[in-house]
């Protein structure tokens, strides 16, 4: 896919070799080819950008390496190849706004570059011990039934400031949550019920009001209520608290998402970008010629499988098709959802030999050209089939 797009921009650079800016904007599409992805976090203000971006950012995980994380970029700036949408509530309004924008005709078929966030999760329900877990639910149901989440490669309940602050806790944070949680819950409870009551001069025990609103501030009011919970449950030690608090946020499942969703689909996400903005620039300054080029595009764009894989892997686990069961689960896996290599789509050893390889590949062609043609299946069935089948033959194709 990367040759064709490079062929795609040294053609349009001998079309516009006599315009310097358009010149400039091709050899910069040229080189991001080669450049780590570009992920945008955008949203509304105080809906936990910077914090969330952070938590990710410090992460030092393998998955997220090839990424660049890029703060709300305005228009003028960095274009991204992904976009990371915050939303604080899934109210109408709020998700029309946050809906990738329509563009070309390649750019909407393509639009598979989004994930959806409802950050600041731990506020779902007022903040109450099971915040978190209500918040999940909520997601996982705007995403199967809300027709404003289609299109979104997935919708992932995160509190942010949760994440950040147990990514980065303190060995002197974790001792004095320890020793809030030593004082009997009976007498802490009403402490603990808001931020007013956390630090007003009242609080048992000689801990400064301003080292109390410190920890609000790094853990929010409802960080502190589940520190303590968690403390008296077990997490005795600030390595053991860090994890589960992370674990509890939802930035894991984040991870993973982008880690499978956009780490993993890089080349077909830059060769997007890098499309769209030749697009574009073949409408704002059409010259002789383009039209041939145009034309390249276009069947480029008809040609382009990895985009439908990433559409029909979000259908599938959104709920929006009528796959279930294991079957589902072997067509996103087929597709991609759990890494691109052929021992990935096929559930294989990573070191599986590749006579296994092939045998399974062929296996999986047979059983999927079986379904794709089958009458007694719904039509939308069968095309969600065919896209499977179509994954299955690029594999043995590498063996070709």
């Amino acid at each position: 896919m990367t040759q064709d797009v490079r062929d795609l921009l040294h053609a349009a650079t001998g079309l516009y070799r006599d315009d310097p800016r358009a010149s400039a904007v091709l050899l910069d599409c040229l080189n991001r080819l080669e450049q780590p992805l570009r992920v945008a976090f955008t949203g509304a203000p105080s809906s936990g950008k910077t914090t969330l971006a952070a938590a990710l950012g410090e992460w030092p995980t393998r998955a997220l390496r090839d990424l660049v994380l890029l703060d709300d970029p305005g228009p003028a700036d960095d274009v991204p190849d992904a976009t990371v949408r915050l939303v604080r509530h899934l109210e109408p309004d709020e998700l029309a706004a946050a809906h990738p924008p329509g563009g070309s005709a390649f750019a909407r078929q393509s639009a598979v570059n989004s994930v959806l966030v409802l950050s600041r999760a731990d506020e779902v329900g007022a903040g109450r011990i099971d915040a978190l877990l209500t918040a999940k639910q909520l997601a996982r149901r705007a995403w199967r039934e809300d027709p404003l989440c289609t299109g979104f490669l997935g919708v992932i309940a995160v509190a942010g400031q949760l994440a950040y602050g147990g990514r980065s806790l303190r060995d002197d944070e974790f001792d004095l949550l320890a020793a809030f949680a030593a004082v009997p819950r009976e007498e802490l409870e009403r402490h603990v019920l808001s931020v007013d009551s956390f630090t007003d001069p009242a609080f048992p025990g000689p801990i400064p009001v301003e080292t109390r609103r410190s920890l609000v501030v790094r853990f929010g009011m409802f960080g502190v209520r589940l520190a303590l919970t968690l403390i008296r449950t077990g997490c005795d030690d600030r390595v053991k608290l860090s994890a589960e608090l992370v674990r509890r946020s939802g930035l894991g499942e984040l991870r993973d998402t982008l880690a499978g969703c956009f780490v993993a689909r890089a080349e077909a996400l830059r060769a997007r970008t890098a499309i769209i903005r030749l697009e574009a620039l073949l409408a704002a300054h059409p010259r002789p010629g383009g039209d041939r080029l145009v034309s390249r595009v276009e069947r480029f764009a008809a040609a382009a499988h990895d985009f439908r894989e990433l559409r029909l892997i979000a259908d599938i686990r959104g709920g929006r098709t009528a796959l279930s069961g294991e079957p589902a689960e072997e067509a996103v896996r087929l597709l991609g959802a759990q890494g691109t290599a052929p021992a990935d789509r096929l559930g294989l050893e990573p070191d599986a030999d590749p006579n296994e390889i092939y045998d399974a590949g062929l296996d999986a062609l047979r059983r999927w050209r079986h379904e794709a043609e089958r009458p007694d299946r719904p039509h939308a069935e069968r095309t969600a089939a065919h896209v499977v089948v179509r994954s299955a033959e690029g594999l043995l194709a590498l063996f070709g």
